[in-house]
């Protein structure tokens, strides 16, 4: 008998990182990776979707083997998480009407921003913005319609999910990306699983080695720019 993973997803769902799970195709790059990785190492996968607070807090307790949804490696994290070796580098970026034009970090002046609850996003915007009007919301969905119906002037999202939203909103562009915000995404585990989190490293470093994680980087990323 298979031994059971239980994987987080963020109800959010971060395409092309994946999509809706309860979707009529379930698919994405951390999709197709976790397929590998399962496969190598004849576990059998059980999702369980939620918000992005919702399966943290569950795998802090426990009730989680590991979260593959877009998490972001910070050192804060790495504090009460075990991470894997990471699987896709990027970098914040905002996105704004293509009307609009943004030149430098003084273009945001007085510029309302939008930005995703209890993300890197949020953090740095609040660091970085503190005096700018600022919209937060449980999913990156209500972020972009606001955008789109002017409700707010730019939103600041993680690379890659910003590229799956404007391959679906061709109003929409990416004004600039966010210097010194340079990230990677991992699989996060809860502290102390340094069995698991060694087992998943050596099927990272092997589908990297015999190239099927190049195969799954192009299928999703190829034509993408993520970082500058």
């Amino acid at each position: 008998m298979k031994q059971i993973l239980k994987i987080g997803l963020d109800s959010a769902a971060p395409y092309p990182m994946h999509s809706d799970y309860n979707s009529a195709v379930f698919e994405g790059f951390e999709v197709d990776l976790i397929r590998e990785i399962a496969a190598l190492l004849n576990l059998e996968v059980h999702y369980e979707v939620s918000l992005w607070q919702n399966i943290l807090e569950k795998l802090y307790k426990g009730e989680l083997d590991m979260i593959c949804s877009a998490v972001t490696m910070t050192t804060s994290r790495e504090m009460i998480l075990e991470f894997s070796h990471p699987y896709l580098q990027f970098q914040l970026c905002a996105v704004v009407n293509k009307n609009d034009e943004l030149t430098g970090l003084q273009s945001f002046k007085n510029k309302k921003i939008g930005i995703r609850i209890a993300t890197e996003a949020e953090k740095y915007v609040m660091a970085q913005f503190p005096y700018n009007a600022t919209w937060h919301a449980e999913t990156n969905q209500e972020l972009y319609d606001k955008l789109i119906a002017g409700r707010i002037d730019v939103l600041i999202d993680d690379s890659p999910i910003a590229d799956g939203f404007l391959k679906k909103n061709d109003s929409l562009a990416i004004g600039m990306f966010m210097p010194g915000t340079e990230s990677q995404y991992a699989i996060a585990m809860k502290k102390g699983d340094v069995e698991l989190k060694e087992r998943i490293n050596e099927t990272i470093d092997l589908l990297k080695e015999n190239g099927k994680y190049a195969e799954i980087h192009d299928k999703w990323f190829k034509q993408v720019k993520l970082v500058i």
